[in-house]
């Protein structure tokens, strides 16, 4: 079946998956630059998520003890109290909430998903997992309100650098360009079955405009 990924904010322990987007969870799936799930995420990093650190989570792995980094770093104390064994995904599964639900693009997917939930808690079963952290009295208030769509800019503001798919070369690892790929997945990707992004651990954004102190890439590689 090979590795699936979810974006994942460690710092308010929340996710959206591709799937529930009605697209594929394979690491390059999503790439493209008008994927639903990447249209989310910026609108998700220039509202819900300003400010946290997210990276493109494998679930095949478990990510490095490293304490300098700080989303490693986090990741290993959460999942040392999570203390149930697994990979760090399924640390992240069971204590995180997925937020996918949020945006209206994912209700085809998602609203059944939450009445499978329903119809587990009413049968008591012992798997039922809350996975949208739903208020089971009112279990669609606050979903599908959102709309995600793509901003001109994205940031790195720990480099205090950007990118632009509109002014920055895309380009493949033999040097010619792609049109229609957008390499935040392999700048934030971690798991089995590729490298680890050059960009885990720092704090992304997105934006209509440079801010004042940052530089624009004039080319950003692919993994391929």
């Amino acid at each position: 079946m090979g590795e699936y990924f979810d974006w994942v904010n460690v710092d308010k322990k929340e996710f959206i998956c591709p799937g529930d987007f009605d697209y594929g969870n394979k690491f390059h799936e999503t790439v493209h630059k008008d994927s639903v799930p990447l249209l989310a995420l910026h609108t998700l990093l220039n509202e819900r998520w300003a400010g946290d650190h997210v990276l493109f989570l494998g679930d095949e792995c478990n990510v490095p003890e490293d304490r300098h980094n700080y989303v490693y770093g986090l990741l290993t104390r959460q999942y040392e109290a999570y203390q149930n064994g697994g990979y760090t995904w399924d640390m992240v599964f069971e204590t995180y909430r997925n937020v996918s639900g949020l945006f209206k693009e994912t209700e085809k997917e998602v609203r059944p998903e939450i009445g499978y939930y329903l119809e587990e808690l009413r049968n008591h079963e012992e798997y039922a997992h809350n996975e949208y952290g739903i208020d089971i009295n009112d279990p669609f208030k606050g979903l599908f309100v959102m709309t995600g769509r793509r901003r001109r800019y994205v940031l790195n503001h720990t480099r205090k650098v950007c990118y632009s798919l509109e002014e920055t070369k895309i380009l493949y690892l033999d040097h010619t360009e792609s049109d229609f790929a957008d390499p935040l997945p392999i700048l934030l990707g971690f798991g089995r079955s590729c490298d680890p992004g050059q960009w885990i651990g720092d704090v992304i954004g997105v934006s209509e405009e440079i801010p004042e102190g940052y530089s624009l890439l004039q080319e950003v590689y692919l993994d391929w």
